[in-house]
């Protein structure tokens, strides 16, 4: 049972709404008292013909990626600031936007007046949308993702992911679970995992997004679910909640640990991953995380025959939402998070 150790404290947070994410903070913040306000991203908006060809004038001839970005931004900034207005708050304890890049410069500048303190947290490569560089000094405290990004500016500070404290943990009734988009890179691997699970006897649930039908006929036969829209954060985290391992894949854009991982930590699960990097942090034990090198199974069957070992207190609490919000907005910091290389 979380404490409401902030009640009486206001927050605006600014989230894609990307599924379901920013009312999965909104839950988990309330649950530790937090008063919150969701800035809107979910706001259809089209740029128009005049703008469609600019975009495409400096993508192609100028190499600039940036401008339909930043137009949408713009176009959805008068419904945001009349949301933010709505809410009878003067002024907010705390402010906190994921993926600044995301929004506009205006809006971030018209929620930093009206809050003690903003921080921002991008949780993308910076390089991978660039236009988030223009962003950084517009926020008290601005956290990455990618260790390899700190260099590139001396405000960065490093930040991990973390784990949705306010669900708990439930019976298993499923043994080996996985959620994720179709990725070339890494289907071989998946299916070869689906497959030694099913060979194993093993209950599972392995869910794969594919929005292309002809694509899907391929898997069909495949011992995988194929799913044809994403799976929400909430729905996802209940499902982790559920199973005894969990399936995780590196992502080559990035260089860090998913949420996924932070899950296992959190509802005690078992970890089934290709991301080296696990290996150098403090939750790490070869009994509960099983990394697969060089794409070969070697040693599976006995890791999955080994019970889960508890992670003492202290990692569990490191590693949580209510820890990585204290965190970020310099609450304390007692318990630093670090990233590793």
């Amino acid at each position: 049972m979380l404490e409401d150790e902030f009640k009486g404290k206001s927050i605006v947070i600014a989230i894609p709404n990307h599924f379901g994410l920013p009312q999965r903070f909104k839950e988990n913040l309330e649950a530790i008292g937090f008063d919150v306000l969701v800035i809107p991203d979910n706001i259809k908006n089209k740029i128009g013909f005049t703008n469609t060809l600019i975009h495409g004038y400096k993508k192609f001839i100028e190499g600039t990626k940036t401008f339909k970005r930043e137009k949408k931004a713009e176009l959805k900034l008068a419904t945001q600031v009349e949301f933010l207005n709505k809410k009878n708050i003067e002024t907010f304890d705390y402010a906190l936007v994921i993926r600044p890049d995301m929004f506009s410069s205006e809006l971030i500048n018209i929620i930093k007046e009206r809050s003690k303190i903003i921080t921002a947290y991008q949780w993308d490569g910076l390089d991978r949308f660039p236009l988030v560089y223009s962003k950084i000094d517009l926020f008290d405290r601005f956290f990455v993702f990618d260790v390899n990004d700190l260099s590139k500016n001396e405000k960065l500070l490093p930040l991990t992911n973390f784990y949705f404290d306010d669900i708990p943990i439930s019976k298993d009734n499923v043994d080996v679970y996985f959620v994720g988009t179709y990725m070339k890179n890494r289907i071989d691997l998946l299916l070869k995992l689906a497959n030694k699970c099913e060979h194993l006897g093993l209950k599972t649930s392995i869910n794969l997004n594919i929005n292309s039908v002809e694509k899907a006929k391929k898997y069909k036969k495949e011992p995988i679910n194929i799913i044809t829209k994403p799976m929400s954060f909430t729905e996802n985290i209940i499902n982790v909640s559920k199973s005894k391992i969990i399936l995780d894949f590196a992502n080559d854009i990035h260089y860090g640990i998913s949420m996924r991982t932070f899950e296992t930590i959190g509802y005690k699960k078992k970890l089934i991953t290709n991301n080296k990097l696990v290996k150098k942090y403090d939750f790490y034990n070869p009994n509960n995380i099983f990394v697969i090198e060089d794409e070969k199974l070697d040693g599976l069957e006995k890791f999955l025959s080994i019970p889960y070992e508890d992670l003492p207190d202290e990692i569990n609490t490191k590693y949580s939402f209510t820890n990585w919000i204290k965190y970020v907005l310099d609450i304390q910091t007692h318990i630093p998070i670090n990233l590793q290389k």
